[in-house]
């Protein structure tokens, strides 16, 4: 007979946002004073982390707690009876961080999140009335921002994809991939050593006529090299949208929309 520790079930270090509950009904749109994050609202936060200006380990990790998930253990009680195993949830009160995370999941932009597990969350903090699915903003504030606002992340076939910059710097810029080789990424993506749902989404515009990458070419190029045939991608097609999102999205303006360039049409610098 084997150990009773290792029969016990392992307990999650990371999960996925949208498998954890809101503890409350409404939260406010800016984070307390003595968070680093006290002078952006939780909107602009979002934006911050979705264009690059930081990096999503800048949010503290979250507290989550497990509990026995009395609604639909009840339900089943009554059509099944007593006897199979009780289903429990995840809960937070941290919950304007996992606002954050919700969106930043549903672009593409973040897949898991660290947590810590606590056995005890405030009774001030219990006041959700759809068991923790969503939470709406206090007085109805503003959250702040525009990624809030953007469509749900969906799968386009790279090759269908025009460039706007007809050369492209061979390593990655950004906070939290600074210095990786695009080529690696390649590689990578070619062996399967990657699965391409982890690399964050990129942003196009489709006016109806083509699409046009906006931010993120050079994971373009770099799934058009290794052939993917699927990508994530932020598609917009709201064109008032994209006039308020487009000088946030660093180093871009309107006239790049202008061109649109073939892969056989791009030249790569190191």
């Amino acid at each position: 007979m084997g150990d009773s520790s290792d029969q016990e079930q392992t307990k999650p270090t990371k999960m996925k946002p949208s498998e954890i509950c809101f503890s409350q009904r409404e939260i406010s749109h800016r984070f307390r004073k003595r968070s680093d994050h006290w002078i952006r609202t939780i909107g602009e936060t979002l934006d911050d982390i979705v264009v690059g200006k930081t990096h999503v380990t800048s949010l503290p990790t979250i507290n989550v707690k497990e509990e026995e998930d009395a609604e639909v253990n009840g339900d089943e009680e009554e059509k099944e009876g007593e006897g199979k195993k009780k289903k429990t949830r995840w809960i937070t009160a941290d919950n304007r961080r996992l606002w954050i995370f919700r969106h930043l999941e549903r672009l593409g932009r973040c897949h898991e999140i660290t947590i810590d597990e606590v056995i005890y969350i405030d009774s001030r903090k219990r006041s959700s009335t759809n068991r923790g699915a969503s939470v709406t903003i206090i007085d109805d504030e503003e959250p702040g921002g525009y990624w809030h606002e953007a469509p749900d992340v969906t799968y386009v076939d790279p090759m269908n994809v025009k460039f706007t910059k007809n050369i492209i710097a061979m390593t990655f810029s950004v906070e939290g991939y600074y210095g990786v080789k695009v080529q690696t990424l390649v590689e990578k993506l070619e062996s399967k050593e990657l699965d391409f749902k982890v690399i964050p989404s990129i942003v196009i515009w489709d006016d109806g006529a083509s699409q046009r990458v906006i931010d993120g070419n050079r994971r373009l190029w770099a799934f058009q090299k290794a052939e993917q045939s699927k990508i994530a991608a932020i598609v917009i097609k709201d064109r008032e949208f994209l006039n308020n999102t487009i000088q946030r999205l660093i180093g871009k303006s309107l006239s790049d929309l202008s061109s649109g360039y073939g892969y056989q049409d791009i030249s790569t610098e190191s």
